[in-house]
C-alpha cells in the first residue's frame, strides 16, 4: 500500500512538472512598419462594411454577390480547408490527454490427442480442453514535460486561424472580382451604345454623300471615304458582343452558374462614390491576408518549441487493467483481476544530427514566414497606393474629357446652326459629330476604369473585413 501511495505521488509530481516547462520562444507579433500616410491622396468617403457592395444600391450587383457567396467553388474549397484545419487541431489536442482502449476476448482451447508432442500419462494421451475469457482496458499518456504537445497544439490552433483568415481573404477577393467584372460589363454596354450612335451617324452621312454623288455634287473619293468610315464604325461595334460575352462568362464563373443562365439588364454607369482608405497602419486590422501571414508566423514559431523538445527525454505512462478467467461466471470476480502499470522513458542519444537539422529547419521557417509577412505588407501598401493613384489620375482625366466633350458639343451646335442656314453641307455636320462621339466613347472607357479601380481599392483595403471578426474555435 505504501509503495502504491509513493508511486501515485511520483506520478502527480511528474504531471505537475509537465505543466511547468514549455520550451521554445513565445510568439511576438512583428512591429508595424507601415508608413504614416499613402503616397496618393486619400479621399474622404464611405467606410467599408463587411457587405460593402450594398453601399452602391444596385439590386443586380447584390443578387450576383449573394449568388457568388452561395455557389462559388473557391469559397467551398476554402471552407473545406478550414474544416480540415479544425479536424487537425482536434487530433492534436487529443494527444495531450490520456488515451484509453477497451478490449474483450473469449476463446476455447483443445489440444490434440494424436500430436507428436502430446504428453502421455500412464499410457494415455493428456488432452487439454479449456475456455478463457478476458476484459482489458489499456491506458497510454505522454507526460508533456517540455511543452512539446502544448506547442503542437499552439501551432495547430495558429494553422486553424490561418485557414479561417484564408477563407475570409477568399471572400474579399471573390466579392471584389464579381463587382469588377459586373462593372466592366456595364461599361462595355455604355461603350456599345456610343458605338451604335457613331454607326448611325456614319450611316446617315453615307446616305447624304450617296445622294450628293448621284446628283453630281460629290466626288467618288467623298463617297468611298464615307463608306470606309461606316465600315470602320461597324467593325468597332461588331467586336463589342465578343467583349461583353467574355465579361458575362467571367461573371458566371465567379458566381458559380452557367453563362446561359445569367440574365442582366444594362444601365448607364455614373461616377463611383468615394471610398475611405484610412491610414496605412490600419491595414493589419483590415486585411485578412496580412492577418493570415501573422498566423502562419505564429505557427512556425510554435514549431521551434516542438523541435527543441526533441532533444529532451520523453516519459510515457502506460498501463493495462482487466480480468481473465477460464469460467465466464468468474470473469468479474476479484481474484480474476489483473493490471500492469508503469512509466517508460525515451532518451535521444544519437540521431545522426536529425534533431539539430529539424531545429534549424524550424528556425528557418520562422525567418521565411517573417519575410513573407513583410513582403505581403509591402504588396498591400502598393495595392492601395496603386488604386488611389488610379482613381486620382482617372478623375483628373475625366475632368479634362468632360471639358473636351462640352467644347465638342458646342462645335456641333454651331455646325447644326450653320447647316440650318445653308452655310455648310451635311458632311460638315457629320464631321462635327465625330469629336463628341469619340469623346463619349473615351468617357465610357474611363468610367469603366474608375469602377475597376474602385473594386481594386475595395480589395486592397480588405473588403470591409475587420480583425474583430470572430475566429474559428478548435475542437
Amino acid at each position: 500500500m505504501k509503495m502504491n501511495a509513493k508511486f501515485s505521488l511520483s506520478l502527480l509530481l511528474t504531471a505537475s512538472l509537465a505543466a511547468c516547462t514549455t520550451l521554445g520562444p513565445n510568439y511576438q507579433a512583428p512591429a508595424n512598419t507601415a508608413p504614416t500616410a499613402y503616397r496618393a491622396a486619400s479621399p474622404a468617403g464611405a467606410e467599408l462594411q463587411r457587405d460593402w457592395w450594398l453601399m452602391f444600391g444596385d439590386a443586380q450587383l447584390d443578387a450576383l454577390e449573394a449568388q457568388a457567396l452561395r455557389a462559388s467553388p473557391t469559397l467551398a474549397a476554402a471552407a473545406a480547408r478550414l474544416e480540415r484545419a479544425r479536424a487537425s487541431l482536434g487530433a492534436t489536442q487529443s494527444r495531450e490527454l490520456p488515451q484509453v482502449d477497451l478490449g474483450a476476448n473469449a476463446g476455447r482451447l483443445r489440444t490434440s490427442a494424436k500430436g507428436a508432442t502430446t504428453p502421455v500419462f500412464n499410457g494415455s494421451p493428456v488432452v487439454f480442453d479449456s475456455a478463457s475469457y478476458g476484459l482489458q482496458a489499456s491506458l497510454g499518456w505522454e507526460l508533456d514535460l517540455w511543452g512539446r504537445l502544448k506547442r503542437e497544439t499552439e501551432a495547430a490552433q495558429a494553422q486553424l486561424d490561418a485557414s479561417t483568415l484564408d477563407a475570409a481573404a477568399a471572400r474579399v477577393s471573390l466579392t471584389a472580382d464579381v463587382a469588377s467584372a459586373y462593372w466592366q460589363w456595364r461599361a462595355l454596354a455604355d461603350e456599345a451604345g456610343v458605338l451604335e450612335r457613331a454607326r448611325l451617324s456614319r450611316a446617315t452621312a453615307l446616305k447624304v454623300v450617296q445622294t450628293r454623288f448621284d446628283a453630281g455634287a460629290a466626288s467618288a473619293q467623298d463617297l468611298e471615304r464615307a463608306r470606309a468610315e461606316l465600315a470602320s464604325a461597324e467593325a468597332d461595334l461588331s467586336d463589342m458582343p465578343r467583349r461583353q460575352a467574355l465579361a458575362l462568362n467571367l461573371i458566371a464563373a465567379l458566381t458559380g452558374q452557367a453563362s446561359a443562365d445569367l440574365k442582366l439588364q444594362a444601365a448607364p454607369l455614373a461616377a463611383p462614390p468615394a471610398v475611405r482608405a484610412g491610414l496605412p497602419s490600419e491595414l493589419l486590422q483590415r486585411r485578412p491576408d496580412l492577418a493570415q501571414s501573422l498566423a502562419l508566423l505564429h505557427a512556425a514559431t510554435a514549431q521551434v518549441g516542438v523541435a527543441e523538445a526533441a532533444f529532451y527525454p520523453s516519459i510515457r505512462l502506460t498501463g493495462s487493467f482487466g480480468t481473465s478467467s477460464k469460467e465466464l461466471g468468474d470473469l468479474l470476480s476479484a481474484p480474476a483481476r489483473l493490471y500492469n502499470i508503469g512509466p517508460s522513458l525515451s532518451l535521444p542519444l544519437f540521431d545522426a544530427g536529425r534533431n539539430q537539422a529539424n531545429l534549424a529547419g524550424a528556425k528557418a521557417q520562422v525567418d521565411e514566414s517573417l519575410a513573407a509577412f513583410r513582403g505581403r505588407l509591402l504588396q498591400a501598401l502598393r495595392e492601395v497606393d496603386d488604386a488611389l493613384a488610379e482613381l486620382q489620375g482617372r478623375s483628373t482625366t475625366e475632368a479634362a474629357q468632360q471639358r473636351a466633350l462640352q467644347a465638342a458639343r458646342q462645335a456641333l451646335e454651331v455646325a447644326h446652326s450653320r447647316y440650318d442656314k445653308g452655310a455648310v453641307g451635311y458632311l460638315e455636320v457629320t464631321e462635327a459629330e465625330r469629336s463628341p462621339l469619340a469623346t463619349e466613347r473615351a468617357l465610357a472607357q474611363l468610367r469603366g476604369a474608375q469602377w475597376a479601380a474602385t473594386a481594386q481599392l475595395v480589395k486592397a483595403l480588405g473588403g470591409g473585413w475587420s480583425a474583430a471578426e470572430p475566429r474559428a474555435a478548435g475542437g
